[in-house]
């Protein structure tokens, strides 16, 4: 009886101590997830921390160079600012100092009403626009889906009274106009060439070159030279452009 009773008492002492044992793991392993969390949580308040002051370091340092140059840029621009030049002389340029190139300027258009020819290129489409029974303008364009967003020429009919010669840079002479021009212009990598047609007739022209990229434009350059040489108009009903 007394042997039982032994047996007993040990296998409560036991459970008691397993039991225990449980307990104390379950709290060091709490104890230990804790101090993990406590530590990642304080290691990520510095990293957040230490961003955002260096991000407000580097904006207010921005802004205090950039003020600086600000105030620089205008001191200089006090001190050296150029005079106003006084002369509006145009520059002179001869057509055969122009690289001009008739490579696949195989297409003529032509219409009545102002006797208007010119050539443009093979692979090129164009539409016409008539207002009150006269040539309006028109406008070519790439049409073969080589390059997208295709280059394209347009020819308008202006007002004389549009012209203002002090505008323009450079003037050339041909056979029955004057064209007046600047410089190319590029804006969002897209280059414009504008030259304005001076006649003796009752109407003037302008003809308009849009490329985007500056290797296309340049490349494009010496045909729209040579698609203006061969613009023509008039009542000469005699003369006629060739094919070269």
């Amino acid at each position: 009886m007394n042997k039982d009773s032994g047996n007993i008492d040990q296998n409560k002492e036991k459970k008691i101590w397993f039991r225990n044992y449980l307990f104390s793991i379950l709290i060091h392993l709490l104890l230990f997830v804790g101090l993990i969390y406590f530590l990642d949580l304080s290691s990520n308040k510095s990293r957040i921390n230490s961003v955002v002051f260096s991000l407000d370091s580097k904006e207010y340092q921005s802004e205090k160079s950039f003020k600086e140059k600000e105030n620089n840029i205008n001191d200089d621009e006090v001190e050296s600012e150029p005079p106003v030049e006084s002369s509006n002389e145009i520059r002179t340029v001869s057509f055969s100092d122009i690289k001009a190139d008739t490579t696949n300027l195989e297409q003529i258009y032509s219409e009545p009403t102002l006797n208007v020819k010119i050539k443009y290129p093979r692979g090129w489409t164009f539409i016409d626009q008539n207002k009150n029974k006269k040539l309006e303008g028109v406008t070519f364009w790439l049409n073969d889906g080589s390059i997208n967003p295709p280059p394209y020429l347009h020819l308008e009919v202006v007002d004389k009274d549009m012209f203002i010669e002090k505008r323009y840079k450079y003037k050339t002479d041909f056979e029955k106009y004057t064209a007046y021009y600047n410089d190319p212009e590029e804006l969002q990598d897209y280059f414009t060439q504008i030259i304005y047609l001076r006649t003796e007739d009752d109407e003037d022209f302008r003809l308009k070159l849009m490329i985007k990229g500056k290797n296309e434009f340049d490349s494009f350059q010496p045909r729209f030279w040579a698609i203006l040489e061969s613009f023509d108009f008039g009542k000469n009903i005699f003369k006629t452009i060739g094919i070269n």
